[in-house]
């Protein structure tokens, strides 16, 4: 860490801002204008990271491209001493993790999540999703100068230009906050300007009842949440904020996405509409579970502030940083450094910027929480798996055939065929029925390829033996076919898909 005082880079470092296992951030005279900037280092081990490098750039070049009061502004990046520095927008004041609702009117609330909905609309416009909205990255701005509290967002670090052809993350990461990410982010599925207006849905929750809507002791009862559970209603904790609001926050955190508003702003429109008595009610969300919200949790559970990354750690309007208490998660209760810490989840993805010490209860988390439906993927896998059980069985007899024909000194070559083809069909199956059981993709495709298959030979069975007057193996085959269909329907059936989808969530949040 540099010292108070220094100069760097043509800036004079005042004081520390915040401080993360990424970097540091500070405040800064700057060296030709009589103002303040907020100096954000990126430490010299991950500066001489190629792709945190890139990733950090970006962050600077996505910002520079948008120019909105609620955006917080960049205004010169560079590389010193061996660090990679952005010199940001000073914002004296202190950020949505921080605000007490209950001590402000709601419509207070909702007009600075509405100045947050202008700028990811903006952004969008722009061809840039933020894809990390949470309270942490809200700034809001102290009032002065005759003018109110202001929210500006911040942190677009891994914000993506929605038209670029590169990837800064590795194939299959996730580097979003848990407790506020849309379904399809932890699905993996391609994003967009909805995602980041579910995130800003879960931001306001948050703001208004103190705590996200859904909240566990560990990463797979969040995914579950985000995944199968309804929208928990706000005004069991806000009873007095009027019932409408409910309506508002469950259509902008529809699970499915085309359920949601056409823009964050018009999501934020309609709140305020229901908040001053102007709501119509919205469209019936469809959810995909119906069982009991979860319970929140005791005070004790929330005490806790989020640790975000240190671009966000601002001072408040005292002139005192503001730092937040780190959440202990490795073993011994030691902060594990490296990591950029929310309340019920952290970024993951790519292990070096999170480094975990072994042992801690974040790696084998359980999974918590309603698991969706899997008796029909268990019914295809299983039926799939008998399928190749039986080829397996032709398989053997085919080969004590075909010892038998080389004893006899009889060509074998017809039989050769016959096992290869065998063998590639038994390996095929298995394979598809095993990677469906595991919740594999792959597994699903291969089963449904499999049935269609068995499907095709049993037609023509039914065909054959029709023809030829057999209705005994008319009616088998014809139960084959019937079976068949019904595997290749309970494969591609949306349960078999979410049950998939939410195992690979799942996954996905078991940080190792």
């Amino acid at each position: 860490m540099l010292e108070s005082g220094a100069g760097f880079a043509g800036y004079r470092l005042e004081r520390v801002l915040g401080q993360g296992g990424m970097g540091t951030v500070y405040l800064a005279e700057h060296p030709r204008l009589p103002r303040s900037v907020a100096l954000k280092l990126l430490n010299r081990e991950f500066s001489a990271d190629r792709e945190l490098q890139r990733r950090f750039e970006r962050e600077a070049d996505v910002v520079a491209q948008l120019d909105h009061p609620s955006i917080v502004g960049v205004y010169d990046r560079g590389s010193d001493d061996g660090y990679l520095w952005i010199a940001m927008q000073f914002v004296r004041g202190t950020d949505a993790a921080s605000w007490d609702s209950r001590a402000h009117e709601p419509g207070v609330t909702a007009r600075l999540i509405g100045e947050t909905a202008s700028a990811l609309d903006y952004a969008n416009q722009h061809g840039v999703l933020h894809r990390d909205v949470k309270p942490g990255n809200i700034l809001i701005a102290d009032a002065e100068h005759g003018r109110e509290i202001r929210a500006v967002l911040t942190d677009f670090g891994i914000a993506r230009v929605a038209t670029a052809n590169t990837q800064l993350t590795a194939t299959g990461t996730f580097t979003a906050t848990l407790a506020y990410a849309s379904p399809e982010q932890l699905s993996g599925e391609l994003v967009d300007h909805r995602s980041d207006q579910y995130s800003l849905a879960c931001t306001l929750f948050a703001m208004y009842a103190g705590h996200p809507p859904y909240t566990a002791t560990n990463p797979g009862q969040v995914v579950a949440g985000h995944l199968s559970q309804p929208v928990p209603r706000l005004t069991t904790i806000r009873p007095d904020l009027p019932p409408a609001v409910d309506g508002v926050i469950a259509r902008a955190m529809a699970k499915r996405r085309d359920e949601r508003f056409g823009s964050a702003t018009e999501f934020t429109d309609v709140l305020r509409d229901a908040l001053e008595g102007r709501h119509i009610a919205a469209p019936t969300v469809r959810q995909p579970w119906t069982g009991h919200a979860p319970q929140t949790p005791g005070s004790g559970e929330h005490a806790h502030q989020p640790w975000t990354d240190p671009a966000q750690q601002w001072h408040g309007s005292d002139g005192h940083v503001q730092q937040p208490v780190p959440l202990a998660h490795g073993s011994g209760g030691q902060v594990q450094p490296g990591w950029v810490r929310a309340e019920y989840g952290v970024p993951v993805g790519d292990p070096r910027m999170s480094a975990m010490a072994a042992g801690g209860p974040w790696q084998h988390a359980p999974v918590g929480g309603p698991e969706p439906s899997k008796a029909a993927a268990y019914f295809v896998g299983t039926v799939t798996l008998l399928f190749s059980l039986s080829i397996a069985a032709f398989l053997v007899y085919g080969i004590t055939q075909t010892l038998d024909e080389i004893d006899r000194g009889k060509d074998p070559s017809g039989s050769f065929i016959a096992i290869a083809v065998l063998t590639v069909l038994v390996a095929f199956t298995g394979s598809g029925a095993v990677l469906l059981l595991c919740a594999r993709t792959a597994g699903r495709v291969m089963s449904i390829i499999t049935a269609v298959l068995v499907g095709l030979f049993a037609l023509f069975g039914v065909i054959g033996s029709a023809m030829g007057e057999v209705y005994a193996a008319t009616a088998a085959t014809a139960a084959v076919f019937v079976l068949a269909a019904a595997l290749v329907g309970f494969a591609a059936s949306p349960s078999t898909g979410r049950w998939i989808r939410y195992r690979k969530a799942v996954r996905a949040s078991r940080w190792r």
